[in-house]
């Protein structure tokens, strides 16, 4: 016992350095694509600024080319299209395995030069999975086991994440909400070095400030609650509706069989939205920036949550490399003026306008994404302001109990699901050692295995239940010792298992 206590101290001294080397790479990763991006807006702009013949030639010339590298790119790199998050979370479950720099070189190139044209995509997805792919690769240089790689991909990611929007801690929530949606020392210490290294070579590179210039500077009086009630209800709808748009987008990108006729939708749609509502393209941060200086009117408020929200499910649709979380926050934000703007006619609410944008973003994150502590956690650390957290808790809860009360299932959970029913993305396995993987599980509530003798649990696949740690005690356990409320498991299984055990052992 004293020599696997050992064993397991240097195992965990070991993981936590190499998410030194980890979050620097994915740090680095992460700022090279935000500068590009942020050095992309203005020329994007100067395109779209004059309607004239020669602009106009300018952009389908531009949109032949694009379209032809961004195909050439995902047809190298299959699995980087979209965010990148469930592609993760696949790599992670061992049911896909990316080519880390093809997938790298993709997620740059091609997310930048959709970023030209104006898609409106966002820059979290491609740091995320960059990180990932670049953990990848350091843990092939540094010739770890596959079960330590796994969890380096995890740190890489929410070091990716952590950089791209300067927020850390979000970094660590992401990585325990979203990739893996459980608690485990393995996943939580790596991912938080990982992220804290990532936002240091932000801070560095970049500069030490916060995503947004904007701040909540006086938080919801107790008497106001009632209005995080109602943008909690509307960015429930809304997000729901945002979630279901993606998939409906999808299925009509996979009906068109011609990538011309593709592209040619794509690139047409989006030249036509340029010259006329330029406010829609892009990821958003921008307009964000805007709308916290600007009172809009309902109308014109109106016109971005309708257009970001049809534009932005549509260019995600087509599987083009890009995020939702920029855009989404930019919906978000738009729900929360929205409701400012119809109640200020008759409630004064002049000093609270910020609040509302704030909650409008955490809101729709928590309908979209279900994941309530991260909604809370990125949108603080992105205006660098607590001030707020009851109001952003309450908007948070009600529109995730929106969402779910009206059965629409998380973006990513269904994104995930939908790549899984593609047999060219997934890992064909054959049995040997570096197709097994070590997880840790925590039992919790409603399981089928408490109370119950190893002997007597009926996997779903074969598995091997290393160790057993309960009260801070680990042991290995025999088939006539009890799985107990509350204990931590350290299961090893076949990669193309995981996703079945993985679901077996957790309460969504």
């Amino acid at each position: 016992m004293r020599n696997d206590f050992n064993n397991n101290r240097k195992l965990i001294f070991r993981m936590l350095t190499d998410s030194i080397i980890v979050g620097a790479i994915a740090g680095l990763f992460s700022v090279l694509y935000r500068f590009i991006i942020s050095r992309i807006g203005p020329y994007r702009e100067s395109l779209y600024t004059n309607f004239n013949f020669k602009s106009v030639l300018i952009l389908i010339i531009m949109a032949i080319i694009i379209s032809f590298i961004i195909n050439r790119l995902l047809k190298w790199a299959p699995l980087s299209g979209g965010s990148g998050i469930p592609q993760i979370r696949g790599e992670i479950l061992g049911k896909f395995k990316m080519d880390e720099w093809p997938t790298i070189i993709s997620k740059i190139v091609g997310g930048s030069l959709g970023n030209l044209m104006g898609f409106s995509l966002g820059r979290e997805g491609p740091s995320i999975q960059m990180g990932g792919a670049s953990a990848k690769f350091v843990g092939k240089v540094l010739k770890r086991p596959p079960d330590e790689i796994k969890y380096m991909i995890t740190a890489g990611a929410a070091a990716g994440l952590a950089a791209a929007f300067n927020a850390p801690m979000a970094g660590c929530i992401f990585a325990i909400e979203e990739l893996h949606k459980s608690y485990s020392k393995f996943v939580l210490l790596p991912a938080f070095i990982a992220s804290i290294v990532a936002n240091y070579v932000s801070f560095v590179i970049m500069g030490a400030e916060s995503s947004f210039t904007f701040a909540v500077i006086k938080s919801l009086p107790m008497s106001l609650i009632w209005v995080a009630i109602l943008v909690g209800i509307l960015t429930g709808l809304v997000g729901s509706f945002y979630n279901l748009m993606i998939v409906k987008f999808q299925d009509l990108f996979k009906k068109i069989n011609s990538d011309i006729l593709k592209y040619s939708l794509l690139m047409g749609v989006t030249i036509i939205l340029g010259f006329l509502f330029f406010e829609a393209t892009g990821g958003g941060h921008s307009l964000l920036e805007k709308m916290s200086e600007t009172r809009f009117s309902v109308n014109y408020i109106l016109a971005i949550l309708i257009a970001k929200l049809f534009y932005t499910t549509f260019c995600y649709g087509s599987g083009v490399q890009g995020g939702i979380f920029l855009p989404v926050l930019v919906i978000g934000g738009s729900c929360g003026a929205l409701v400012f703007a119809m109640l200020e006619k008759g409630i004064n609410l002049d000093q609270y306008y910020i609040n509302f944008i704030v909650l409008g973003m955490s809101g729709i994150l928590a309908s979209v994404v279900r994941s309530p502590i991260l909604s809370v956690i990125l949108v603080s650390e992105m205006i660098s302001s607590f001030e707020h957290l009851l109001g952003i808790a309450v908007v948070v809860i009600v529109s995730y109990y929106v969402a779910e009360a009206l059965k629409v299932e998380p973006i990513y959970d269904t994104l995930f699901e939908r790549q899984l029913r593609n047999k060219n993305l997934l890992v064909t396995h054959e049995r040997d050692l570096s197709n097994y993987s070590v997880l840790e599980y925590t039992i919790t509530d409603g399981l089928d295995v408490i109370n119950k003798k190893l002997k007597e649990i009926k996997f779903p696949r074969h598995i091997l239940i290393i160790s057993i740690e309960r009260d801070n005690h680990e042991f290995v356990p025999n088939a006539e010792d009890k799985i107990l409320l509350g204990d931590k498991i350290t299961v090893l299984i076949d990669a193309k298992d995981a996703l079945e055990i993985d679901e077996y052992l957790k309460i969504e």
